[in-house]
């Protein structure tokens, strides 16, 4: 058993596609707009997505996710976030967890800092943020301690910087640029070395009617990029429904909203990691403040 899981560590480190931390995204309501999230970013999973949207939050708030492939079997994935507001800044902590059971796993910590820049009547603000991450990548040596060059972990530190815009009413863009310095992991001295992926994004989020947003985000990733387009709808006063479409898959999801609470459940149609289930919950606390904008959610 404990050469299988290390054969499963080898096969994640080697992969092209989906090892270093390239498939971690978080945050349930974010997978329900099928990750198109750039321009949105108006909960604690902002540390992730866009480190200025923690200026959105009227409250302060907890986050919590879970995510897991219902056909790769020990693949699993778990965030969790923190979003304070003290005095006139905006302030982020996260830990981002996932990797394969015994044979290899992905850590991010996260510490963003968000402040309004511009703020203007009827909604129109500026908003920057900025990450830092200590991302760590850790395989599971035990029974092979003697295996020459192999290092049980491996930890990089890396940023991200993003700004927020609403030029008019009713609109939102937002761009940030993720893992500045692509710093390399390199497990087994020798083998094959692999960066942080760099990533710019940007994204626009339109409200065009009282109870329904439409979402659109462009990712670019080496080697290649990918559009996103989403969409959600309030259909009850604590319901919402969303429904997302990027290059690999169709996402869709729901949020039910309970005084301070919300509930987030989404899914992520069959891709290379199969399908994909996330649950997540939500605490709003402490006094209610003057935002920037407001943000989107309202259930």
């Amino acid at each position: 058993m404990r050469a299988l899981a290390f054969m499963i560590a080898v096969a994640w480190i080697a992969s092209p596609v989906h090892a270093y931390f390239e498939a971690n995204e978080v945050g349930a309501r974010a997978l329900g707009l099928g990750h198109s999230f750039v321009s949105v970013a108006d909960d604690a999973s902002a540390v992730h997505w866009n480190p200025a949207g923690l200026v959105t939050l009227a409250r302060n708030e907890f986050l919590l996710s879970y995510d897991e492939s219902a056909d790769v079997e020990g693949l699993r994935h778990g965030f969790a976030a923190l979003a304070l507001h003290p005095g006139p800044v905006s302030v982020g902590f996260g830990w981002r967890h996932g990797g394969v059971e015994d044979a290899v796993g992905e850590d991010v910590l996260y510490a963003s800092l968000a402040r309004t820049a511009v703020r203007r009547s009827l909604g129109a603000y500026a908003a920057g943020g900025a990450t830092l991450k200590l991302a760590r990548l850790s395989v599971d040596t035990r029974g092979f301690e003697d295996v020459a060059g192999l290092h049980g972990s491996v930890t990089r530190v890396t940023a991200d910087a993003g700004i927020l815009i609403a030029p008019i009413p009713n609109v939102t863009t937002g761009v940030v640029v993720r893992n500045l310095g692509r710093p390399t992991f390199d497990v087994l001295q020798g083998g094959a070395r692999s960066a942080l992926p760099h990533e710019v994004e940007w994204g626009v989020s339109l409200r065009w009617r009282e109870d329904a947003w439409l979402h659109l985000s462009r990712l670019h990733r080496d080697p290649g990029s990918e559009t996103r387009a989403a969409a959600e709808f309030r259909v009850a006063q604590s319901l919402g429904v969303r429904a997302g479409l990027g290059r690999h898959a169709i996402t869709g999801g729901i949020g039910i909203g309970w005084e301070r609470w919300t509930f987030d459940a989404a899914f992520r149609s069959r891709d290379i990691l199969g399908w994909t289930y996330r649950v997540g919950l939500r605490r709003a606390f402490g006094a209610e403040r003057a935002t920037a904008g407001g943000g989107f959610d309202d259930f």
